[in-house]
């Protein structure tokens, strides 16, 4: 069967490295995969190194315009695609429409109904236009099939596949050596990452005031805090570093091609969000490598926690409550080794890239003789 992905990303975020683990994991004899995605995208060089055929455009799918559509129904065309999976690139799904073959797209994000989607008018509207778009909606998390019922999207077309990840490498002596110093870290630092874009919904703010309370009353614990990622926020929380006197103990990575060094330098992962968040690439990640994790209890990361003893959750926003997570996590050896071996344990059983994988396969084979006339 073969697969048109379409992806407007031109940075690598969670979307873009989601579709390089899926890529990774199929069956090629039973699928076939082609990506279009923005002619400058920094996305382009994973994809070859995976030997998938990329094609690329010019014009704003993420939006609607003739023109977007006319140049997705061409590469759709080239492609052979006998199905269409859109990344919530609406013009693509048109086209897809146009071209009379099965359409689906993926909600990475869960958001409480704002603005003018509170209106039933609108989320009409709305969901009339979802179910005209697309035969199958995946949602990365429950949180997000919520959020498509929400929208009108009737629950027999919403599909939850839950984000894969692949397990994080070993590390050598000599290469975590080499991180530390690059990080300025020694060997007995407790660190506490957290690892996502630098934007207001990650709840970066919440992290930092953790760390100036542990760093204030427990001066004596060696905590060192690890800023994984880039963002647009980057220079103001720098700033807010300095203000509160958290130089010493905190630190900015920039953006990380091979997160493995870090997950192997961490002792605690930490996820912050208070928006968008649903199955988090990051802590699955994090636990491959037998990270605890300590999330706030926003959109879909309870769910990824589960109900036995993956990880510890804190009411979003609460810098408090996760100041004290990590001190009983920094403080107690038998506690920091059951959320190792829990962590482990649940992304075998629920979150490595193959299940992802396979799932997905049998959604699109369940869709392969469905075909939308005009």
């Amino acid at each position: 069967m073969r697969i048109l992905h379409v992806i407007s990303d031109k940075n690598i975020g969670g979307a873009g490295i989601l579709l390089t683990n899926l890529l990774s994991c199929f069956d090629r004899e039973r699928i076939q995969s082609t990506v279009a995605l923005p002619y400058n995208s920094a996305l382009i060089p994973r994809l070859l190194d995976l030997d998938v055929p990329v094609l690329t455009y010019r014009h704003r799918v993420d939006r609607m315009s003739a023109p977007a559509v006319m140049e997705m129904a061409h590469l759709i065309k080239e492609s052979g695609a006998e199905l269409l999976h859109a990344n919530a690139a609406l013009s693509a799904r048109l086209a897809g429409r146009l071209c009379r073959i099965p359409v689906v797209h993926t909600r990475h994000c869960c958001y409480p109904m704002q603005g003018m989607l509170r209106l039933p008018p609108v989320r009409l509207v709305v969901g009339l236009s979802n179910r005209w778009l697309s035969d199958c909606a995946i949602a990365t998390a429950d949180a997000a099939g919520e959020n498509l019922r929400m929208l009108g999207i009737p629950q027999n077309k919403i599909r939850v596949v839950i984000n894969g990840s692949h397990p994080v490498r070993a590390v050598k002596d000599q290469e975590l050596e080499l991180a530390r110093m690059r990080h300025g870290l020694r060997r007995e630092d407790f660190c506490v990452g957290i690892c996502a874009r630098l934007e207001a919904c990650k709840g970066h703010d919440t992290f930092l005031e953790a760390a100036r309370l542990l760093h204030e009353r427990h001066a004596e614990l060696p905590f060192r805090f690890l800023i994984v990622g880039e963002g647009s926020r980057r220079a103001e929380l720098e700033e807010r570093v300095r203000q509160t006197g958290l130089c010493e103990v905190v630190r900015f990575t920039g953006f990380v091609k091979d997160m493995a060094p870090i997950y192997r330098l961490l002792r605690v992962n930490v996820n912050c969000s208070v928006g968008t968040e649903t199955s988090c690439l990051a802590l699955s990640e994090g636990m491959s490598a037998g990270l605890p994790t300590v999330a706030s209890d926003y959109g879909g990361n309870p769910a990824m926690l589960g109900k036995g003893s993956a990880g510890i959750l804190f009411p979003q926003g609460d810098a408090k409550a996760l100041s004290e997570a990590l001190l009983r996590i920094a403080t107690d050896p038998t506690l920091e080794g059951s959320l190792r071996r829990a962590a482990r344990k649940r992304y075998e059983s629920c979150y490595t890239a193959a299940k992802m994988s396979e799932k997905m396969t049998e959604i699109y084979e369940s869709l392969a003789n469905k075909c939308f006339f005009l």
